[in-house]
């Protein structure tokens, strides 16, 4: 009895060892492998670090950004998914410090003497869907890289090239950006539109600009 109780111990912690070797050799595989798309993805967008230690700070970063990526896509309860780019190395909080420094509009605090009406004021015959990439009246994608902060609320500008929804209904605003074609849908997003919130969502309404001729 007392021999057949040690066997038990014994059995049990060969499988606790074998368990934790296991747990330790998937880490090891999914290290190297994570460190080989690493590699594959300095390639990729040209990456270059000064020194180890901020190849493998950059590293982590990316992997933790990656999982992050995997997740989300794996939960599959977002219209959308998410994608691996040329900004996966950096935090939240240093892509924030980087590329946004939106000032407000240049025309704020100066005087208005003139007021031009809008000429598309009462046009009641809107067509459901315009694409001005379509028409050829857009032009190409740029990538900023950095640029100063500011300490407003508004922090980031972008352009509206056009609207339409999806098959479901969903309205959206095509949003033209300028952090790369790598970004979004080759530099644009869809941006909900028609929601309650007179400032529109991300307030991309608070301080538009239009042409008047």
């Amino acid at each position: 009895m007392i021999s057949i109780g040690k066997n038990l111990k014994v059995l049990a912690l060969l499988l606790l060892l074998s368990i934790c070797t296991s747990q330790v050799k998937s880490r090891k595989l999914h290290d190297a492998s994570m460190y080989e798309r690493h590699e594959q993805w300095m390639e990729k967008y040209g990456k270059v670090y000064k020194d180890s230690a901020e190849m493998q700070k950059r590293f982590l970063i990316f992997e933790n950004n990656v999982e992050f990526i995997e997740s989300f896509n794996a939960a599959g309860n977002k219209p959308y998914k998410l994608s691996i780019n040329h900004l996966a190395d950096q935090t939240n909080e240093e892509f924030m410090a980087s590329h946004k420094g939106y000032k407000g509009s240049h025309w704020q605090g100066l005087r208005i003497t003139t007021q031009t009406p809008f000429k598309y004021e009462n046009v009641t015959d809107i067509p459901w869907a315009v694409d001005w990439r379509q028409k050829g009246d857009v032009t190409s994608i740029k990538d900023q890289a950095q640029c100063g902060q500011c300490g407003t609320q508004l922090d980031h500008g972008v352009t509206a090239v056009g609207y339409g929804s999806t098959d479901y209904g969903t309205q959206y605003w095509i949003v033209k950006n300028s952090w790369g074609t790598q970004w979004g849908e080759e530099g644009y997003i869809r941006m909900l539109r028609g929601i309650d919130a007179q400032e529109g969502l991300c307030g991309i309404a608070m301080d538009a600009s239009y042409p008047t001729a």
